[in-house]
């Protein structure tokens, strides 16, 4: 059993912390991460949402979408099972094509992505976090060194997914804070409190 000792307030490692298996460790990144998105997206209007730097950019309305795929598609592969996004029609809900998940966009498809409202896109990614947990509920230590899909990935394990999904998020809330940050200066931190950090209601 994968165990640490963690403050209960998501800080490092204590002595007199909890102590979590595996599974409780992965849950607080994911909450960590899906608070701070939260927290970035606060307040932004559709304009701000689709700003783009330069013509080769991502705009949040993109980066939001691929983050809540990619969620969705790590956790399902895994399961071999139908994703969120297809099974209970999620594409139809924010006019988005049924197949894709952002992976390999040209700059032309990120540009012109179909407008959607970020409420019902985060309402999507809520029901993908609900699948997750509900996944990571039934693991076990000995799932973490399981290969879903030898043949197409060889060596990429439970374990080694969940590390990925942690990683790759994270980076994409960097990413949103960094664009709006560009837009409305320093205003915010996405993990740690702060006077300036606006907490949604």
């Amino acid at each position: 059993m994968v165990r640490m000792a963690l403050k209960p307030n998501g800080g490092g490692p204590t002595d007199k912390g909890e102590d979590m298996d595996f599974k409780e460790i992965v849950k607080r990144g994911l909450d960590e991460y899906l608070d701070g998105l939260r927290k970035a997206l606060y307040g932004l209007t559709a304009a701000e949402r689709r700003f783009q730097p330069n013509a080769n950019a991502n705009h949040i309305d993109f980066v939001v979408w691929h983050m809540a795929r990619n969620e969705d598609q790590e956790i399902h592969d895994a399961q071999r099972t139908i994703e969120v996004w297809q099974c209970n029609a999620w594409y139809q809900k924010l006019g988005l094509p049924a197949g894709d998940d952002g992976f390999g966009y040209t700059v032309e498809q990120v540009a012109n992505l179909p407008r959607f409202n970020m409420a019902d896109c985060m309402a999507y990614y809520e029901a993908v976090r609900r699948a997750t947990l509900r996944y990571l509920d039934g693991l076990t230590p000995e799932d973490l060194e399981r290969c879903p899909d030898p043949e197409r990935h060889p060596g990429y394990t439970i374990g080694r997914m969940l590390i990925h999904l942690i990683v790759e998020e994270s980076q994409h809330l960097g990413q949103v804070a960094y664009l709006r940050g560009m837009q409305r200066g320093l205003e915010y931190t996405t993990s740690w409190p702060s006077a300036r950090t606006p907490l949604p209601t």
